[in-house]
């Protein structure tokens, strides 16, 4: 188990208890001190599964003479932990900080390794605190801990290709060119240096490996504090654990390269400059065909040896299974991903709640940021495709801040199939929606749910289905079953979820379809007219159950502009804006013929309007 929780967001910070901070500007952070003395202590956030070391990371701008500390706590052995000091820094000026590790901390909990909560009782809960002393404002704009139980599957899962199979642009750096007093000692900042260098913020890796320096021990790899430099220079950057390959891989897929730990020993990572180590940082920077992994290792003897490839077994286990996935994460706020942590936000084409409603994104789904304003934020819905000048990216459009958290989803396992469902939890139930994708197992008395936060909620057992591949035909009962599950519901216009803000409401024609396949485990583009893009076009001899029906906007025209499900022989289920509901009919009594008089592109008298339109028709399949 490795679990994150990073604080960042409105909607993260709203449950700390403050003293002397007031909210910062979405796009800058978390809190900007309104006192001289200022602290933050998080409620206790729960872990999935007992876990035996913490370590935390945290960004900030510290005026010249300003303290940060953070400490941590934790719940073992039914009691409460001492505080344990990670660590502090001193603002010293022009994006400097003078960083140092705390004095030796031992008893019979745990103790602190440098920059390691490490347990000697298994913990369930942990606290996060941070102190601020500055005559001045200062900028606290993220926080983060991370936890483990060391448990990791011996080999990694099977590669699948995908989107993850390219190369980063990351120039490599050689730790072994610099001075010969710390060459050996600095792999850490080396790679450091270089994921910064790929953002756009280029310094010599003497320099860096200065700003990252423990001023207690004189060394150069405490995590923390390489996390800590990376912010004081303008980015985002948390310590973090990932649990695979697979999570390794969606951030190669996003354009990010990650600095990650291996330890090996000799014969365990063909190829490397290193016989082994016991700790060694470089950047992972792509992945080939095959699966294995595009590395820059900076104990290369030079630059332009720098550029490895590690066969993905072998990584797996210096990475993941002896260092349990320890990276840090590395990025500016723009292109930040952050994940939805509401039951449904409605996605605005502008930063006002009068503008109009484009969609509605899900619990869980994620969110590319491209720019924030007062209490909005303008991103591109990563789990929506549309189409932008020829290239298939996000849905772009406006949420409101407070929907957001910078925690990530566990990887899904089982949807939502019920039309939404209440989960019960400690704090008030959480009623999720049709199509709401979860990381949960099967416990008694139903699903076990993994939420974002780390605590676990039940579900009843017939709400949630697995996410596993059915045969067609079994899959296309599904997907009509749960359109039928959404019969009645009110249209309403970008509307994508089981769960409304007011129960009146429902779906549009696109969300109905894209909720009965997103359910049952297939993804289409948010639009009407661009889900017939993706689909596979087919001939009227050829339609079945489940395969979708397109109409357009005139009959002069190709645009696509209402959408319907084919639910065999005659039938049609959509989501009609002028009943104002979803309902079922057939093609005589939509268009006046039979569907054995209709192909492909034929030009149709649609009669559900006051005045009827001609209109062209088209078949599509996604089997």
């Amino acid at each position: 188990m490795n679990h994150t929780v990073v604080l960042r967001t409105p909607l993260d910070g709203a449950g700390l208890r403050c003293s002397g901070l007031e909210p910062a500007p979405m796009a800058r952070g978390l809190f900007v001190t309104a006192r001289p003395r200022a602290a933050l202590e998080s409620p206790v956030l729960r872990a999935p599964a007992p876990f035996d070391d913490l370590v935390g990371s945290w960004n900030a701008e510290l005026p010249a003479g300003a303290r940060l500390e953070m400490q941590a706590r934790v719940l073992a052995g039914g009691r409460w932990s001492a505080w344990y000091s990670l660590g502090s820094a001193l603002g010293r000026g022009g994006g400097r900080l003078e960083l140092r590790s705390p004095e030796a901390q031992e008893d019979a909990v745990g103790s602190v390794a440098a920059d390691t909560l490490r347990l000697k009782l298994p913990a369930r809960a942990f606290r996060l605190r941070i102190g601020i002393d500055s005559a001045r404002p200062a900028l606290l704009r993220l926080a983060s801990v991370c936890v483990s139980d060391g448990a990791a599957p011996p080999r990694p899962a099977p590669f699948r290709a995908g989107a993850w199979v390219r190369e980063l642009p990351v120039r490599g750096r050689s730790q072994m060119v610099e001075a010969a007093a710390i060459r050996r000692d600095i792999c850490s900042p080396t790679s450091l240096a270089a994921v910064l260098e790929h953002w756009g913020v280029r310094l010599d890796t003497a320099e860096m490996a200065r700003r990252v320096r423990d001023s207690a021990t004189g060394a150069f790899g405490n995590w923390t504090f390489n996390a800590a430099a990376a912010g004081a220079l303008g980015l985002e950057a948390c310590v973090c654990r990932l649990d695979s390959l697979e999570e390794l891989a969606a951030e190669i897929a996003r354009g990010r390269p990650v600095v990650v730990s291996l330890t090996f020993g000799p014969g365990e990572l063909d190829g490397a400059p290193l016989r082994a180590s016991r700790g060694h940082l470089l950047v992972a920077a792509g992945f080939t065909p095959r699966g294995d992994v595009i590395v820059m290792d900076p104990a290369a003897p030079s630059a332009r040896s720098t550029r490895r490839i590690y066969e993905r077994g072998q990584f797996h286990r210096a990475w993941r299974v002896n260092k349990r996935g320890l990276c840090y994460l590395v990025e500016p706020f723009r292109g930040r991903r952050l994940t939805v942590a509401v039951p449904a936000a409605d996605l605005w084409s502008a930063p006002r709640p009068r503008a109009e409603r484009l969609s509605q994104l899900l619990y869980g789904e994620s969110v590319a940021v491209l720019q924030a304003r007062g209490g909005w934020t303008r991103v591109e819905a990563e789990e929506q495709r549309h189409l932008v000048r020829g290239r298939w990216r996000g849905y772009p459009g406006w949420l409101r801040a407070g929907a957001l958290t910078a925690n990530r989803r566990p990887e899904p396992n089982a949807v939502v199939r019920a039309p939404s469902v209440a989960l019960a939890r400690a704090a008030r139930p959480l009623r999720l929606s049709l199509g709401t994708r979860l990381a949960a197992r099967l416990a008694r008395g139903g699903w076990l749910v993994r939420l974002l936060d780390g605590s676990c909620a039940l579900a009843p057992a017939r709400a949630l289905a697995p996410l596993r591949p059915l045969p067609e035909a079994l899959l296309r009962r599904r997907i009509l079953r749960t359109a039928g599950l959404l019969l009645g519901r009110t249209y309403h216009w970008g509307g994508r979820s089981g769960v409304q803000p007011r129960p009146q409401t429902g779906v549009d024609c696109s969300g109905l379809a894209g909720l009965a396949y997103r359910a049952c485990g297939l993804e289409l583009a948010r639009d009407a007219h661009q889900q017939m893009l993706l689909a596979r076009p087919v001939p009227r001899c050829g339609l079945k159950p489940a395969d979708l029906v397109f109409l357009s906007a005139g009959p002069r025209s190709r645009r696509v502009t209402h959408i319907m499900l084919y639910a065999g022989r005659e039938r049609l289920i959509e989501s009609r804006r002028s009943a104002g509901r979803v309902l079922r009919c057939t093609f005589r009594e939509r268009f006046g013929l039979p569907l054995a008089r209709i192909e492909p592109g034929s030009i149709v008298t649609d009669l559900t309007f006051r005045k009827p339109r001609r209109r062209r028709v088209f078949f599509g399949s996604y089997f």
